[in-house]
């Protein structure tokens, strides 16, 4: 992941979502201001993209191509740190390509140059990813552009002081709680890779990343169990769906954890999911 920082420089984080491709659907449902206020209630410098934002659906994702920009701003009133998401999915692919985030644009992504032009204090980059859910619904807001490369606003919320950090913690097997207000969903049938961990608890996998090994496809996940080096009690398997899988985090937050190779995944069981696979 990328990150810059920068300085503070006084005070000031969906406009509709741009074009949707025939694969990829989008319908406008609700504003985010009648559903949740608390996804827009932070005050700074940052563009204030979460006002206008709508309820959006996205079909036909597994493996789709995207990347995240994270834009990290305080509070000028509560004196929190928090972070406005910026996600590629629906954008920068007029052929239909898959692929929301091309190498050509992600290459020149600059961190730094982002910050200073949206005065966020800091700013951080994904590695491209690969989704493997089938479908995604969230609150979408306005569009922005970041060193050429389109990116829509996809959530806001509160940011520990590690997100920043010149030597932030290590992600992997570690659960970590995040605002979430995306559901997400798995097709009956579909493979779905799983880690099982010390506490009975199960998670199931949600994006998936060539960072660490540019020839992984998603064909080849099942056998992720051969090249992962969890702590003990953890442990990888796959399974095929006997029925749709919905992750959908009833409290307003999602646990997520990743494995060391930075593939992201998503708490499965009560007030997190339907069912546990």
């Amino acid at each position: 992941m990328r990150t810059a920082g920068k300085r503070h420089q006084g005070g000031l984080a969906l406009c509709g979502l741009a074009l949707f491709l025939p694969w990829l659907t989008g319908s406008g449902v609700a504003s985010a201001d009648a559903a949740d206020w608390s996804t827009c209630k932070y005050f700074s410098q940052l563009p204030d993209d979460c006002a206008g934002a709508e309820q959006r659906k996205y079909d036909n994702l597994r493996n789709y191509r995207y990347e995240e920009i994270d834009l990290f701003a305080r509070d000028a009133l509560k004196k929190v740190l928090y972070v406005s998401v910026y996600n590629t999915t629906g954008q920068n692919d007029p052929d239909e390509s898959r692929d929301s985030a091309p190498k050509s644009l992600t290459d020149k992504l600059d961190p730094r140059q982002i910050a200073r032009q949206y005065q966020a204090i800091a700013v951080a980059t994904s590695p491209p990813r690969y989704w493997t859910v089938d479908w995604l619904a969230d609150r979408v807001g306005a569009v922005r552009n970041f060193d050429g490369l389109d990116a829509a606003w996809m959530g806001n919320g509160l940011a520990p002081a590690t997100r920043i950090s010149a030597k932030p913690a290590p992600a992997a097997y570690r659960s970590t709680l995040v605002s979430r207000t995306a559901v997400e969903g798995f097709k009956k049938g579909s493979a779905v890779y799983l880690l099982d961990d010390p506490k009975g608890r199960t998670w199931v996998m949600i994006s998936y990343t060539t960072k660490d090994d540019p020839d992984m496809t998603i064909d080849q996940l099942g056998a992720l169990g051969d090249v992962l080096k969890p702590p003990q009690g953890w442990k990888f398997r796959t399974a095929a769906l006997s029925k749709e899988l919905i992750l959908e985090p009833k409290g307003g937050f999602a646990a997520l954890t990743q494995d060391d190779k930075g593939d992201v995944y998503g708490l499965t069981g009560p007030g997190q999911s339907n069912f546990v696979p």
